[in-house]
């Protein structure tokens, strides 16, 4: 039960909050019920570890691309003034299938000089392991 009550908070973005309403957790009781639903605090420990897993996953199949990877920048600035990046990765896999995967997404406070983008790129390649692969 809790893999896919994770998976609805993460595919409809919902809050944590989320399982703390009472008609949520009327319904979990009425669907089963010895069933106690934890706290706020365990359902982000479950989805850290779920974002954990699934970074282990990808960083494996990331070094075991065939081809060469792409890569996409895009910066933005919110209403609120604050700056943001993020770096996708696209590549081949080895189904011959187009992949695109988002690695990072940050606060790049402004203004966006190229400098800065560089290192915060270069940090998250060697977050990912990969930065060999574009500064050998």
């Amino acid at each position: 039960m809790n893999d896919f009550i994770c998976m609805m908070i993460i595919q409809h973005d919902l809050s944590f909050s989320f399982v703390e309403y009472r008609r949520f957790r009327e319904l979990i009781k009425y669907l089963c019920l010895n069933a106690k639903v934890p706290s706020r605090r365990a359902w982000t420990i479950y989805i850290n570890n779920i974002y954990e897993d699934q970074t282990i996953i990808l960083k494996s199949v990331l070094s075991k691309v065939p081809s060469r990877i792409s890569l996409t920048s895009d910066l933005w600035t919110s209403f609120a003034t604050e700056g943001y990046i993020y770096l996708t990765a696209h590549y081949v896999d080895e189904n011959w299938k187009l992949q695109s995967k988002i690695l990072n997404f940050c606060h790049l406070p402004p203004p966006h000089f190229g400098a800065e983008m560089a290192k915060a790129i270069y940090e998250f390649l060697e977050d990912w392991e990969i930065e060999q692969n574009f500064f050998p």
